[in-house]
């Protein structure tokens, strides 16, 4: 399919990019293979660009409004999400610009899979020579955001700088490569399929025959991973996250230990195990299972307990300490929540929280929601917030490249997610100095103290919330207090040494080898 979309855009005298996300700048690495069409791509094109020149794959970022000179020589290939291509399209054509193209879910599996054939054969897998050991590292994801991923990807950092080669098989195309090229990690592509199916459609059959053909069709993972294994002389499989499960599969095969690391529960995220009489199966034939949380640990249905072990994940403090500072010092309090927009997260809840401080006559607050999700659910939080009367007090900041610059410009961030599995984003802003005010459920308690390194509020509760943010508000001397103890508990607990130094022990331990 590549190849006829290929042919169809040599015909045009310019070619313009409209997104310059996932989709867009695969598009422009294909198109730049052919020399044809590199001289005649213009660039990538987006709604409302801000900031100064940036460039993606050597091509500059543009405001279509900027671009309108094209409008009658150029194709613009909306590269975007399929949820927003009418919507650009519609923008487009009223812009007068006279060829529009999209870029299908095919076209863009067909420039997925030939990157991923491309990528293999240009990069064979081979291990360093001198590696004391050699762990081969399953992700579900390759996405730079992703928490789990991020984790993944400092722990094969540290196990780098001890002589520990690591190699992270990527299930997908996706952004978190650019990650591990910065950071000189090992990586190769092995496309397969996860075992995590939506709960939500139990009921649709033909959906559920598609599911069971997609992870037949993991027999050929299978069948490279274990080649691998056995070419390698790949001591130890680290499964990454619960969803990912192949890895463990071709290990039991080759007889080679693996341990699983799990770090969420995936019916909160609403998924559930496919199969999972044989999944449960398989996970209590790892050496050890990892568990980033006790609630985590909880949750595991697992028959033997004593085989998971629970290790909290590391934190960079050196990328996201910063130099103590004093809170609530000026007029507006400066208010944060990050993470994806969903009902998962609690951006409603806080929401109406902010509701009743300004009911009770507190409006010297200003909270920015930063992250995205789904248009229809932001859009119904932007009417909450209408409704309320709060649009002087909240904003939408979308996603942020550089979120530890607005924790640092924050006196109080929120952990809001009643199921949270660890918390990343809570202990980042508890090393960037904030007073952290989180839900008393999942895994926040055990990252907070009440009273002492931050403030816990009643699940569900959002007068208890309100009364939270009040109390804080009234004592900057004990929230400064707080904010303080808290930072300094963030940054001698959840260290790289600590964590280094507990995976370390597991891996040993499954190895029965002491100089790992």
């Amino acid at each position: 399919m590549e190849k006829q979309f290929i042919k169809k855009l040599m015909k045009y005298e310019h070619i313009i990019i409209y997104g310059a996300g996932l989709v867009g700048g695969l598009m422009a690495k294909r198109l730049l293979l052919f020399q044809q069409l590199s001289n005649k791509i213009v660039g990538f094109a987006v709604s409302k660009k801000t900031g100064c020149d940036s460039k993606i794959n050597g091509l500059y970022i543009y405001d279509i409004k900027d671009l309108k000179q094209y409008k009658e020589s150029a194709v613009v290939m909306i590269a975007t999400m399929p949820v927003l291509h009418d919507e650009i399209r519609e923008t487009l054509e009223n812009d007068g610009f006279k060829y529009i193209g999209v870029v299908t879910k095919k076209l863009y599996e067909s420039f997925c899979r030939n990157y991923i054939s491309d990528f293999q054969k240009k990069y064979p897998v081979a291990f360093p020579e001198n590696a004391k050991k050699r762990i081969l590292f399953m992700a579900s994801d390759n996405n730079k955001t992703s928490g789990a991923f991020l984790c993944m990807v400092e722990l094969c950092e540290m196990l780098k700088e001890r002589d520990i080669a690591a190699l992270i098989v990527l299930p997908e195309y996706g952004t978190g490569e650019e990650l591990l090229m910065k950071r000189k990690l090992l990586y190769t592509y092995i496309p397969s399929k996860n075992w995590g199916y939506e709960i939500s459609r139990n009921g649709d059959y033909l959906g559920k025959l598609c599911f069971i053909a997609g992870l037949l069709s993991n027999y050929k993972a299978k069948a490279r991973l274990m080649k691998i294994m056995k070419d390698q002389s790949v001591h130890l499989l680290h499964c990454n996250t619960t969803y990912t499960y192949i890895g463990a599969a071709a290990a039991k095969f080759c007889k080679i230990p693996f341990i699983w690391h799990l770090r969420e529960n995936m019916s909160n995220q609403g998924y559930r195990i496919f199969a999972q009489q044989w999944a449960l199966k398989l996970m209590q034939e790892a050496g050890k299972i990892i568990a980033v949380s006790e609630y985590i640990k909880k949750l595991a249905v697992i028959n033997n307990p004593d085989l998971i072990s629970v290790i909290y994940d590391a934190i960079e403090p050196e990328k996201t300490f910063q130099k103590r500072r004093k809170i609530l010092e000026r007029k507006i309090v400066r208010m944060i929540i990050v993470g994806v927009i969903t009902p998962y997260k609690g951006q409603e809840e806080l929401i109406e929280a902010c509701h009743i401080l300004l009911e009770r006559g507190t409006a010297n607050f200003h909270l920015q929601i930063v992250g995205t999700g789904e248009k229809v659910y932001v859009e119904k939080l932007r009417e909450k917030i209408r409704k309320c009367h709060l649009e002087k007090n909240i904003s939408f900041y979308g996603v942020s490249n550089n979120v530890n610059e607005l924790y640092g410009q924050s006196d109080l961030a929120f952990s809001c997610g009643a199921k949270e599995a660890y918390g990343r984003v809570t202990i980042e802003a508890m090393l960037s100095g904030c007073l952290v005010i989180g839900i008393n459920s999942g895994a926040t308690p055990e990252l907070l103290e009440n009273g002492k390194t931050g403030m816990l509020y009643d699940a569900g509760s959002t007068e208890s919330l309100a009364a939270c943010i009040a109390e804080v508000i009234s004592d900057p001397e004990k929230a400064n207090i707080m904010a303080e103890n808290g930072q300094n508990y963030a940054y001698r607990t959840y260290t790289k040494a600590n964590n280094l130094r507990q995976i370390l022990a597991i891996y040993n331990e499954v190895l029965h080898y002491k100089t790992v």
